[in-house]
C-alpha cells in the first residue's frame, strides 16, 4: 500500500471536504431510494475529517506531541477517535482549548463527540450506519435527528476548524523554530 506523503495530505482532505459538499448540494431527499443516497454524502465527510486529522497529526501538529506516533500506523488507521485524541493532545499543548471551537462545538468534549457520532457511521468497514435521516424523521433508534443539510452545515464548520488549526499550528511552529534558532545563535 503506497501512502499519501503528509505534506499532500491537506490537499486530499479538502478535495473530499469539495467532493462532500457537491454532493450535499445536489442531494435530493425526495428520490426514491434517499436513504441509500445519503451514504455517499456521509461518506465523503467522514473521509475528509479522517484525512484533517492525519494531517494535523502527521504535519506541524506532531511537533507539539511529547511523542510523534508511528507515521505508519497513521496512515493505516481508519479511526478518528483515535485520530482526534492526538489532536486533543495538540490543542492542549499549545493551551488553544479556549480558542478551539466552531459552530456546534465550544469545548474539545464537543469536539470528540462529533468525532465518536461520526466514526458511528462505518466503525469497522464492514457496516455502515447513517447518523442522519433523510427528512429529519427521528425513526431509527440511536439516529441523530438533523437532516443533510444540518449535517453538511455542521461538517462543513469542524472542516474548516481543523483548516484553520492547521494553519495556524504551523505558523507556531514556524515562529517558534526561528525563536530557538536566535537563542541558539
Amino acid at each position: 500500500m503506497k501512502t499519501a506523503p503528509e505534506q499532500d495530505l491537506p490537499f486530499y482532505a479538502r478535495s473530499f471536504h469539495n467532493a462532500a459538499r457537491t454532493l450535499a448540494a445536489s442531494f435530493r431527499p425526495d428520490c426514491k431510494d434517499a436513504a441509500a443516497a445519503v451514504c455517499p454524502v456521509v461518506f465523503m465527510y467522514r473521509h475528509s475529517l479522517e484525512l484533517h486529522l492525519k494531517a494535523l497529526v502527521l504535519g506541524e501538529g506532531g511537533n507539539f506531541l511529547a511523542t510523534r506516533p508511528d507515521t505508519l500506523s497513521i496512515h493505516k488507521t481508519h479511526s478518528v477517535p483515535w485520530l482526534a485524541q492526538f489532536v486533543c493532545q495538540i490543542i492542549t499543548a499549545v493551551k488553544w482549548e479556549q480558542d478551539f471551537k466552531c459552530d456546534g462545538i465550544e469545548h474539545l468534549a464537543d469536539f470528540k463527540a462529533v468525532v465518536e457520532e461520526l466514526n458511528a457511521v462505518d466503525p469497522g468497514s464492514n457496516v455502515f450506519r447513517l447518523p442522519v435521516s433523510t427528512e429529519g424523521q427521528n425513526d431509527a433508534p440511536g439516529r441523530v435527528n438533523l437532516t443533510i443539510r444540518d449535517f453538511a452545515r455542521r461538517m462543513d464548520s469542524l472542516l474548516g476548524l481543523l483548516d484553520r488549526t492547521a494553519d495556524a499550528l504551523a505558523a507556531t511552529w514556524d515562529m517558534h523554530s526561528k525563536e530557538t534558532a536566535i537563542e541558539a545563535a
